[in-house]
């Protein structure tokens, strides 16, 4: 929720204006102009939530509720570095893949900033 708000008071002012003045309805502006411009912070905060709980699951162990942190508390325990090391593989492994898969939403819904960066090279 942190980025959601920071992201739309990021909007520069001047933006805001141009919208109002262009005539937009506040709804239209939202949709139009503010959510995509607080776009990247949005979806920072998700990457960051999304990672962040990914990782605190495998303390879940700790009160008896399974996952792959219970490969890496019990390794632990008999001091048998195998599911250890499996649980930990598995939590990085499932972390990377979520960001990445949200890393690919971001580029999908915001085509524009792909767009800037091809026109930007092809006259450099």
């Amino acid at each position: 929720m942190r980025n959601i708000v920071v992201g739309l008071d990021g909007v520069p002012a001047d933006v805001q204006d141009a919208a109002v003045g262009m005539g937009y309805s506040p709804n239209r502006k939202l949709l139009r102009v503010d959510l995509p411009l607080a776009l990247p912070a949005i979806m920072a905060g998700i990457r960051i939530a999304t990672v962040t709980t990914i990782g605190l699951v495998a303390i879940t162990a700790l009160i008896g509720q399974g996952g792959l942190g219970s490969l890496m508390y019990v390794g632990l325990q008999r001091q048998f570095r195998t599911p250890l090391t499996v649980g930990i593989v598995l939590s990085l492994a499932l972390a990377v893949v979520a960001d990445l898969l949200l890393v690919l939403a971001q580029r999908l819904a915001s085509p524009w900033a792909r767009a800037g960066k091809r026109k930007r090279k092809a006259v450099a």
